[in-house]
């Protein structure tokens, strides 16, 4: 990940001094929401002191035993206004993934989003497009929801753009932005509007529809030889240092424009780091309409953007479980015992490490030539684990019994946000979880135990 980091820090000053050309968008014709141009201003014309602080929360590489944990240590403690658990999103891999693991992620509310299958940069379209059918197969999210895309160490051409709009992904948010070029999310209608340096906004792209989530680096400073810091800034200086640049981006977003703003983290580098981040995050919750989201529930906004006094009444905010009461392999802890039960997953075990599925071990790895392979049990035999269908939601889909939970007179759910215990204005305090929140690190970490012989993996960076 340093070399993206210092790539970045190399152009620099040409970035803050050059600043980018997003004329080619002419708003007349830029229709919201089919269209939206690059602006550092809210959409819709509402103004910054009247929009929510968006703060988006992304984990890459493989989802692991090992990393899963890290994840939920800066998620437990945290709520949002409405008393939701945060929510973030992980660009997840194929390669040392454990799929029941990143099928747990997305059934307690997050996002997962496509990183290729090995982590390969500028990829070819075999490991963007397999890497969602191995997700979609072995954890059984539906292709819809695998709706996002980066690209592995932040290296992407007009052909990975190419690919994600062949495949109808809604957004990639691969490209970085710094005070010059800190747009809200745009469409690609009229091309990529940051990153201009590498020539990328000169390549001719055009993907009506789809969506770009700049990642807003953190600066060191405010001088005009600024360095950017993409991802992981806990690497690049010490804690104390770390948090003022931290306070002080966010601060500058928060007090200005309100552009989204966003940590970026690879699980494997936080290390120590796990007491900075909560404590910064603790710091932005405190502000009055700061709200953690997934990329998707970002682009919810985009499309029908609501004053930050609405955000909480919108469907896409809420939050709530299926009230099954019974063991299924749904990903959720239904019993809430802590633990999955017995049988429920199957492991499967491989030469690169073992990995277990709701959906039926394959025969052999999924690979870019094969992201799907046979299943040791095939259909029409005892022991086959029934894929999620059309009709019906993977959290309520049995895949030993196949069969669907969810019919009009049973399909229940429950509230789980919690009534935040905060001072006017402010939401619940970091690290005081409130009585009766529902969070999802538990059954982590316990699965974790589950995976611990994937703690041995050397994870792809």
């Amino acid at each position: 990940m340093r070399v993206a980091i210092i790539s970045l820090a190399v152009v620099a000053s040409t970035i803050l001094i050059a600043g980018v050309n997003a004329g080619a968008c002419d708003p007349a014709k830029c229709i919201h929401p089919a269209c939206v141009c690059p602006s550092d201003m809210p959409p819709k014309g509402l103004s910054p002191k009247d929009v929510p602080q968006f703060f988006t929360l992304t984990f890459d590489d493989a989802v692991q035993g090992p990393t899963v944990p890290v994840a939920a240590s800066l998620m437990k403690p945290h709520v949002n206004p409405n008393g939701c658990p945060i929510k973030a999103t992980w660009f997840a891999q194929t390669i040392y993934s454990d799929f029941s693991l990143i099928q747990q992620w997305y059934a307690a509310g997050n996002e997962v989003a496509d990183h290729t299958m090995n982590h390969i940069g500028t990829p070819p379209a075999e490991e963007i497009i397999g890497n969602r059918k191995a997700i979609n197969a072995f954890s059984g999210i539906p292709f819809a929801k695998i709706s996002g895309f980066r690209a592995p160490f932040l290296n992407y051409s007009k052909g990975t753009f190419d690919i994600l709009g062949q495949e109808h992904f809604q957004y990639d948010s691969s490209t970085n932005a710094v005070p010059t070029d800190a747009w809200w999310p745009y469409t690609l209608d009229h091309g990529v509007a940051n990153d201009c340096w590498n020539g990328i906004c000169d390549s001719g792209i055009a993907i009506p529809g789809m969506w770009e989530i700049p990642m807003h680096a953190i600066m060191d400073s405010d001088l005009p030889t600024a360095i950017p810091h993409a991802m992981d800034a806990q690497l690049d200086a010490s804690d104390s240092v770390v948090e003022g640049w931290l306070r002080n981006n966010f601060d500058r977003h928060y007090n200005n424009k309100r552009q989204p703003f966003g940590i970026y983290l690879h699980p494997v580098h936080v290390g120590n780091a796990t007491e900075l981040y909560n404590k910064f995050f603790q710091y932005a919750l405190s502000k009055p309409n700061v709200w953690f989201v997934t990329n998707q529930q970002l682009l919810e906004w985009m499309k029908n953007p609501v004053p930050a006094s609405q955000l909480a009444a919108q469907d896409y905010m809420k939050c709530s479980q299926p009230a099954i009461g019974k063991e299924i392999c749904n990903g959720l802890d239904d019993t809430k015992a802590g633990s999955v039960d017995k049988g429920v997953l199957e492991t499967c075990n491989f030469v690169a490490g073992p990995w277990s599925t709701c959906y039926g071990c394959p025969k052999t790895m999924p690979t870019a030539a094969d992201p799907v392979p046979e299943r040791v049990v095939v259909a029409s035999t005892p022991g086959y684990r029934t894929p999620v269908p059309a009709t019906c939601a993977m959290e309520w889909w049995d895949p030993i019994a196949a069969q669907c939970l969810c019919t009009a007179a049973n399909c229940t759910f429950t509230d789980t946000a919690v009534a935040p215990k905060a001072t006017p204005g402010a939401n619940t305090p970091a690290g005081k979880s409130p009585s009766g929140a529902n969070t999802v690190s538990v059954t982590w970490t316990s699965l974790a135990v589950v995976a611990a012989i994937a703690a041995g993996f050397v994870q792809m960076l």
